[in-house]
């Protein structure tokens, strides 16, 4: 099924060239901004939103600034989008400005960017090790940023420029581990060793300690990936982090969401206006 494609516009937001990636290790700044906090279930209203969202026919011969509009803007290979039963409100319809979303419509946005990027998108899983969890729950700069300062610093060390997302899982046990996506620029045995170099390897059975790319990547993936968010950001904070260029991705990608949702809804309160009782 078609997606969004890429175009001029989104030069504003980031760079087409994947070498303008963040997986340098950077320093940075001690002055964290205080979050937008989003409650899960307004998350939730979000993403339900945009998945039963479809672009009505009559816009489809209409100018935009997306470079080639289809029948429906898919956020997932797996959840194909429906034309919603009720005429779309101006206000109450329409989908927040990417500042007021949290780290779930971020996840989704981001995985929506992945995939129309020129490589496939892919999930992965891994499994920490004892030495890696207990290095990181102790870290001064937080259990998530020292994982993505390790995983950095070894894509660096590989010139390896790879746009990812990560978030922090956890099992009904307890154990926390890494879920997350990324764009295929390098082969799974090679990403497996940068991963094992970062975050540890297991001495036994490491071939069971790391799952990558056993399918194509969907939005299902992220909203599943960060359905214990607040269990886990009790006991870690953060949970939920992604590379500087995939993040402006991410953004220009709901944005244009975002704006054909408000165009179809503008257009349906002038075809049915609500009059006055």
């Amino acid at each position: 099924m078609p997606l969004l494609k890429r175009t001029s516009e989104q030069d504003r937001y980031s760079a087409t060239s994947p070498t303008v990636q963040d997986n340098c290790v950077q320093k940075r700044s001690k002055k964290v901004p205080q979050r937008v906090r989003q409650s899960a279930l307004k998350d939730k209203q979000i993403v339900g939103k945009m998945r039963s969202f479809r672009v009505p026919a009559h816009m489809l011969d209409e100018e935009t600034s997306v470079a080639h509009p289809t029948p429906s803007i898919p956020l997932s290979a797996a959840t194909p989008l429906t034309v919603p039963t009720v005429t779309p409100k101006a206000s109450n319809d329409n989908i927040p400005v990417w500042a007021l979303t949290g780290d779930v419509v971020k996840a989704v946005a981001a995985t929506a960017a992945l995939q129309i990027a020129e490589k496939p998108a892919y999930p992965f899983v891994f499994n920490l090790t004892h030495e890696a969890e207990a290095r990181a729950l102790t870290h001064p700069r937080g259990f998530l940023e020292s994982l993505k300062r390790s995983f950095d610093r070894q894509l660096a060390r590989a010139d390896v420029r790879l746009a990812y997302w990560f978030a922090i899982d956890i099992t009904r046990e307890g154990r926390l581990h890494i879920q997350g996506a990324y764009g295929a620029v390098i082969e799974a045995d090679a990403l497996k060793e940068i991963m094992w170099a970062a975050w540890g390897k297991w001495k036994v059975n490491p071939q069971f300690q790391v799952k990558l790319a056993w399918r194509c990547c969907d939005d299902g993936w992220a909203t599943y990936s960060l359905r214990e968010h607040r269990r886990v950001s009790k006991r870690i904070g953060q949970t939920f982090t992604l590379t500087r260029p995939l993040q402006r991705d991410a953004q220009w990608t709901y944005s244009e969401v975002r704006e054909i949702m408000s165009s179809s809804s503008k257009a349906s309160m002038q075809r049915h206006p609500v009059h006055p009782r």
